[in-house]
């Protein structure tokens, strides 16, 4: 079975030749100076957080698990999360295999007033403009399919702009990559990218790791379930907490991230 993000990539390349001949890359840069967005500051929301500082994601859909929420309104969701305590958003706008659009990021900027992530499948500099005309505060960039120097450009080309990365990684040599590269967003990501399943022990091995830099800001992605898990990672040093997937299958959404949290007491029986 192919890597399904070297499928999602290739894919992606053949999407991005189409898009570029709808809005050229000088009609992209003209958007980011008549919309003027003011990017919000995602540091200072993740690290003020008055609780567990929780990155909400907007996820129609996986490859793994198909459908995670029928009839999703991004907007009412993205209004929910910011309700409930989010410190910022996570919105996917790759739309072939998750179910996302350039126009829910756009969108959710005119409803909340928390820092906004883009989430895609990044490796073009377009793309890093793309982010910026349509209202991101932040995008991400995945150690594991782009080599160091492609990184850094990408982050040199981000921070031009104003514009910070999330760098994702899964393993020590993604690491490794990501500090060469002047990475300072860390994300470490539980999922193992071929088969989809999570595995904590990623996050475990990896935080003391990512903490030999100071002043990186660490951000632990995905598999997280429960409270627990997140108090046992903040003792470990991670500071904020990327999640969807327990998000969007929630039978009480704000419930559920207001647990994330630690507004909520989680309930226990005998």
């Amino acid at each position: 079975m192919p890597d399904i993000l070297d499928k999602i990539f290739s894919d992606k390349k053949e999407e991005l030749d189409k898009v570029k001949r709808k809005l050229s890359l000088s009609d992209v840069k003209n958007r980011i100076a008549n919309k003027n967005y003011e990017i919000r500051d995602i540091r200072k929301s993740l690290q003020l957080a008055e609780r567990s500082s929780i990155i909400a994601e907007i996820k129609p859909r996986t490859p793994f698990k198909g459908i995670l929420l029928n009839n999703v309104d991004p907007l009412a969701i993205a209004r929910i999360y910011a309700d409930n305590g989010a410190a910022a958003l996570s919105i996917l706008t790759e739309s072939k295999y998750f179910g996302g659009s350039l126009s829910s990021l756009e969108s959710a900027r005119e409803q909340v007033s928390i820092p906004l992530l883009r989430k895609d499948f990044i490796f073009d500099e377009y793309q890093v403009f793309e982010a910026r005309a349509f209202g991101a505060d932040l995008f991400l960039l995945i150690a594991t399919w782009l080599d160091r120097n492609h990184l850094a450009d990408l982050l040199a080309l981000g921070n031009e702009l104003g514009l910070p990365a999330l760098v994702e990684t899964h393993n020590e040599k993604d690491m490794e990559k990501a500090f060469a590269a002047g990475a300072s967003i860390l994300g470490i990501n539980n999922r193992d990218l071929a088969s989809g399943k999570t595995d904590l022990k990623i996050a475990r091995r990896l935080i003391p790791m990512a903490l030999q830099v100071p002043d990186n800001l660490l951000v632990c992605e995905s598999g997280i379930h429960s409270r627990k898990e997140i108090e046992e990672f903040e003792e470990l040093g991670a500071h904020s907490f990327l999640i969807g997937e327990s998000l969007m299958t929630a039978e009480n959404i704000g419930d559920k991230l207001r647990e994330f949290t630690g507004a909520r007491k989680v309930s226990t029986t005998n």
